[in-house]
């Protein structure tokens, strides 16, 4: 029976008994063979662990440094152009002491120290999330992604290529042969 109002409910009509209960479906035994169990995680507090994170908080603190001294910079230029108190209000404010290029190279160069932090930062995060402490662990981690053949070459398909390549290139060596004139005899 069906109510409506505020929510749309619908009444039991019967009641599951306790003699038939649910069971899940179970996985065909064949599909549970080709999948490996996932390797266990170890504990944060680990060695392993505190690592990754270690690389996560050294390009978090470089990060904190380079953007302070990337705000010192900008608010030393600027205080440079702001006029003394005492400054005449119909004079020009003096220039800044340095090339306009040595400001462009300063800015990049603060620009890239801020985005190295932050690049060691998302490094070391992505590391402890996906649980990757070194190279070999990347690599096994791909593998496991990639199959266990690793990428397979298509013999056909290259040989295929070669032949066409091959066929462009002498045409392209004929077409030179034909351009130029071919040398008298003195």
């Amino acid at each position: 029976m069906w109510s409506f109002g505020t929510t749309m409910t619908m009444a039991k009509d019967r009641d599951p008994s306790p003699e038939n209960p649910v069971e899940p479906a179970q996985a065909p035994q064949s599909l549970q063979s080709t999948i490996p169990p996932p390797e266990p995680r170890p504990p944060i507090l680990s060695q392993r662990s505190l690592k990754q994170l270690g690389l996560f908080f050294a390009g978090a603190g470089f990060l904190a440094l380079s953007t302070l001294v990337t705000r010192r910079a900008v608010a030393r230029k600027h205080s440079m152009t702001m006029p003394q108190f005492f400054h005449q209000s119909n004079r020009p404010v003096t220039k800044l002491d340095s090339d306009s290029s040595l400001i462009a190279l300063e800015a990049l160069n603060l620009a890239t120290l801020n985005v190295m932090g932050f690049g060691i930062m998302v490094t070391g995060g992505l590391s402890w999330a996906f649980d990757i402490s070194s190279v070999d662990d990347l690599r096994r981690m791909a593998q496991r992604h990639i199959g266990p053949t690793g990428g397979r070459t298509d013999e056909e398909a290259e040989r295929e290529i070669e032949e066409w390549v091959a066929k462009v290139l002498l045409r392209k060596e004929k077409k030179e042969d034909e351009a130029q004139p071919p040398l008298g005899k003195n």
